[in-house]
């Protein structure tokens, strides 16, 4: 897997930005502030998102563009040969954030796992995880465990079946799923509802016990029950024949009362008779209906003369308030000259004073400020001496400074990098012994051609060494002298650019002289000074410029006409109704409107209190002819109608006197036929025979004691059959939603097995959990060893060392052994730690990683690092046979390796 292109349309700082990378190495070169970590960052984002923290300064508000834009762009990768295009973006909150996986050749969108988190599904690694490998941010190779990575347990996978997804701790998960399954804490699992089910069945048994027994007990008191049921029948039925017996012993000396109601009731009715013809009038009689009738209309008609006076007040009181309104509108007259909407006139009148007032004071504020800004311009000028000359000059004196600098810079970088004192010694020495090799090789060379005219084979053989040895001699000081010759011509530039330094001191000496100052920072101060007052006074110009133009657009002349005849105006209005503001004139103003207002309300009231009278007046009218009408019956029509009530108060009483009569009338009646009951005096004593043949003994003496015994008596049956009734359902009812004994210790015996199971299964799977663990924790044991090895192995690598051995704790905490003795790793400089976290980093990809078709992405990773580790860390990198590598980097050493190296490399300049 390999990323092609980075398309940053905005994140943080950049904008429109695009990278192209290629296989292999891709050194990114910047300075500082350039991008680099920006660009790295990116590229994490954009395979794992923005993380969700709330910190004042998390990625969302660390990458938001200051313009206010969404950071968005495209990361275009190559994945098992095929190519993809992921595009986000990311807005002020999770729901304003968009992720798309592109098909590169199509566009197409796809759909895969974890489309929030490609880099899940890419690098099939988490966010912790990929930081701490194929992640190394600048100063960030050391890592420490944390509950999100998964490097360990996928590295025991591998080691384990070969597969990293293959996972023992999901399978012991899963174990534990189905065991929390089974029981859990809450007491919600499979074996937990057995076993409380199996508690619930056996307290239903013993519940369906208890009622087989409740049961007997029941029937028995049903049987009791009964009895005493049957015995208050007979004991009600006695108090029956002996309420008989009293009662007619009662009525056999009420007999002899019979006449004397007989004399009464006629006595009464000749009585009616008389009040009746009384209140016969015609052919129709007055009832009580009638009269209340006539009341009613009367009491009517009295109201409604009295809501007419009460009116006809009113409307008195009214015509009193507008006579005494109008009377108060008069000092009020000079609004009526005015017109409609004086309040809006005056308002209108008292805005345009106080526009005009502060266009005015503006103006003068504007024409003060420009004034001012020119008093400071002068201030400002007379603190500068030799203002004239220092800007005539200035810009010669900048040149001056500048070449005096450059010159001092350059002069300290020759000076530095040359050894310039021994020049004509060395060149000279050089000289010497080249002239030497000269003379020795004339001397070998006649020796050597003797050597060939004699054939002497011993000095022909001699000679050559001394060739070749005079010929290495010859180019080893033709090099030297080169190089002297070099530093001689480099001495002269030195003196002639120390010459051009003293010019450029006189000159500035001069400067210096002129302008009247006693040091070097005085005289750049003083130009400082002449730089920030230009600066200063060019914007002071460029304000008073503003000002003046916008001075133009007034005509204050014009201005001051309007704003006096404005005041004239409400002088006027002011003396004429004595005020002293026009806050007071329109508060005079709102009480004229308010007058108004209220008079027009007045006589609006007024209108409708006449017409109120006038309805009120034609209904006493039809009223009273309804009134006349009805007491012409009684012969009351030249009665008053206030004085009604009492004529109409003699034929209540005789009316009422007639009801008394009939229910007198009606209660003897009533009697008689009660005492008589339309039998006679034999049939009585034939029954009284009756009672007398029974054997009831007791002692009651009235109708009222037996009635009382009796209500007992029933109350008490009633109770016994409620109580009958009670026991007939529980026993009817005793099984009703309650299930058979049997059925219940089927059900126990059922439940019983079923436990037993998941008990055994329960058992079993702890068993497995525990083994696998164990078995587990094995295989960590023999991972362990092989990550030391790994990471002990590139450490020496890096260090050109001879360590021992490295030991990797639980959370990543390392310790190595140099010559027998095991220290922490903290210990070490920050350099050789770091070296030895990248180790172990590199070591984790590997395990991780075997066939190594990842990218890895480094950001000054080595920025701690001396040259010579520094080489060695970029010769392991290669050598790890990466798929791709992308290094950011502010040095050109990492570029000046590679090229020493011979490193076929893609450099990309920000």
């Amino acid at each position: 897997m390999i990323i092609k292109r980075v398309d940053i349309h905005a994140f943080a700082g950049l904008r429109s930005k695009s990278l192209d990378f290629s296989n292999g190495f891709n050194l990114i070169y910047g300075r500082n502030e350039k991008g680099k970590s920006t660009i790295e960052n990116f590229i994490r984002i954009w395979f794992y998102g923005i993380d969700g923290s709330r910190g004042r300064f998390n990625d969302r508000r660390r990458y938001m563009p200051l313009t206010g834009e969404k950071i968005s762009g495209e990361l275009t990768m190559e994945y098992n040969g095929k190519g993809y295009i992921i595009k986000r973006s990311f807005g002020n909150s999770r729901k304003d954030d968009t992720c798309e996986i592109l098909d590169e050749i199509t566009g197409e969108t796809i759909d895969i796992e974890y489309a929030n988190e490609p880099g899940k599904y890419f690098f099939n690694i988490n966010l912790s995880t990929f930081m701490k490998t194929l992640f190394i941010s600048q100063l960030g190779v050391m890592i420490l465990k944390d509950k999100e990575e998964e490097i360990m347990e996928k590295m025991t996978n591998i080691y384990n079946t070969g597969d990293e997804n293959t996972s023992v701790k999901k399978v012991l998960e899963r174990l534990e799923k189905r065991k929390k399954q089974l029981s859990s804490v809450r007491k919600g699992g499979e074996l937990d509802l057995l076993k409380e089910g199996n508690a619930l069945l056996k307290a239903e048994l013993w519940e369906a016990y208890k009622l087989a027994e409740e049961n007997v007990d029941n029937e028995e008191n049903l049987l009791k029950k009964r009895d005493i049921k049957e015995n208050i029948k007979e004991q009600i039925k006695k108090l029956d024949l002996y309420k008989k017996y009293v009662k007619k012993i009662k009525l056999k000396k009420d007999y002899k009362e019979i006449s004397s109601y007989l004399i009464k009731g006629e006595e009464l009715k000749r009585e009616q008779q008389v009040i009746s013809q009384e209140l016969k009038k015609g052919n129709e009689y007055i009832t009580v209906e009638f009269l209340e009738e006539i009341n009613e209309k009367s009491s009517k008609y009295l109201s409604l003369l009295d809501a007419k006076q009460e009116k006809l007040n009113k409307l008195y009181r009214l015509e009193e308030q507008i006579h005494q309104k109008k009377e108060n509108m008069r000092i009020y007259s000079v609004f009526l000259s005015m017109g409609n909407n004086i309040k809006d006139k005056i308002y209108t009148l008292k805005a345009d004073v106080k526009n005009l007032e502060e266009k005015i004071n503006g103006f003068i504020s504007v024409q003060n400020e420009i004034s001012r800004l020119k008093m400071e311009i002068n201030k400002n000028e007379r603190a500068i001496g030799n203002l004239e000359f220092i800007s005539k000059h200035r810009e010669e004196i900048e040149e001056l400074i500048n070449c005096y600098r450059d010159g001092l810079t350059e002069l300290k970088y020759k000076i530095e990098n040359q050894d310039y004192h021994k020049v004509k010694t060395n060149l000279k020495n050089a000289y010497t012994k080249i002239k030497f090799v000269y003379v020795i090789g004339s001397m070998s060379i006649v020796a050597f051609v003797y050597s060939v005219l004699k054939q002497v084979m011993p000095v022909m053989i001699a000679c050559i060494p001394i060739f070749i040895l005079l010929v290495s001699l010859y180019l080893k000081y033709s090099i030297e002298i080169k190089k002297q010759e070099i530093n001689k011509k480099n001495k002269e530039f030195i003196d002639e650019l120390q010459k051009k330094i003293s010019g450029y001191e006189e000159k500035l000496n001069n400067y210096i002289n002129q302008l009247e100052c006693v040091s070097y920072e005085e005289f750049i101060s003083k130009l400082a000074q002449y730089d920030k007052y230009k600066s200063y006074r060019e914007s002071m110009e460029i304000i008073i410029k503003n000002k003046e133009d916008e001075l133009n657009k007034f005509d204050i002349t014009k201005l001051k006409t309007e704003y006096n005849r404005n005041k004239g105006v409400i002088s006027s209005l002011c003396n004429v109704l004595s005020c002293n503001s026009l806050d007071e004139v329109l508060g005079k103003l709102e009480i004229y409107e308010a007058l108004r207002e209220e008079i027009s309300r007045n006589e609006y009231e007024i209108n409708g209190v006449n017409q109120e009278i006038y309805n009120i007046s034609e209904q006493l009218l039809e009223r009273e002819k309804e009134i006349r009408k009805k007491t012409s019956i009684l012969g009351l029509e030249n009665i008053e109608i206030a004085d009604l009530h009492m004529n109409l108060k003699e034929y209540k009483e005789k009316i009422n006197k007639m009801k008394e009569i009939r229910s007198a009338l009606q209660n003897v009646e009533e009697t008689y036929k009660v005492l008589i009951k339309d039998r006679n005096i034999d049939e009585i004593k034939q029954e009284m025979k009756e009672i007398i043949n029974n054997d009831i003994n007791y002692s009651y003496e009235s109708e009222e004691e037996i009635d009382i015994e009796i209500r007992k008596q029933s109350n008490e049956l009633l109770k016994t059959e409620k109580e009958i009734k009670d026991l007939e359902y529980l026993i009817e009812k005793r099984y009703l939603g309650k299930r058979e004994i049997s059925e219940i210790e089927e059900e126990i015996s059922i439940n019983t097995e079923k436990t037993l199971k998941r008990e055994k299964e329960f058992k079993a799977i702890e068993l497995a959990s525990d083994i696998l663990q164990e078995s587990f924790n094995e295989i960590k044991k023999n991972v362990g060893p092989e990550l030391n090895k790994k990471v002990i192995d590139k450490f020496n690598f890096l260090v050109n060392g001879h360590y021992e051995e490295a030991k990797i704790s639980e959370e990543y905490k390392l310790k190595i052994r140099n010559e027998g003795l095991l220290f922490e790793a903290e210990i070490l400089s920050n350099g050789a730690k770091d070296q030895l976290y990248l180790a172990l980093r590199l070591s984790f990809i590997n395990m991780l990683f075997k066939n190594k078709d990842v990218p890895i992405y480094l950001d000054d990773a080595f920025v701690q690092y001396d040259d010579e580790r520094r080489k060695k860390a970029i010769e392991l990198l290669a050598g790890e046979n990466f798929e791709q590598i992308i290094f950011f980097t502010c040095q050109e050493i990492e570029k000046d390796i590679l090229d020493d190296e011979q490193y076929e490399y893609n450099l990309i300049n920000l």
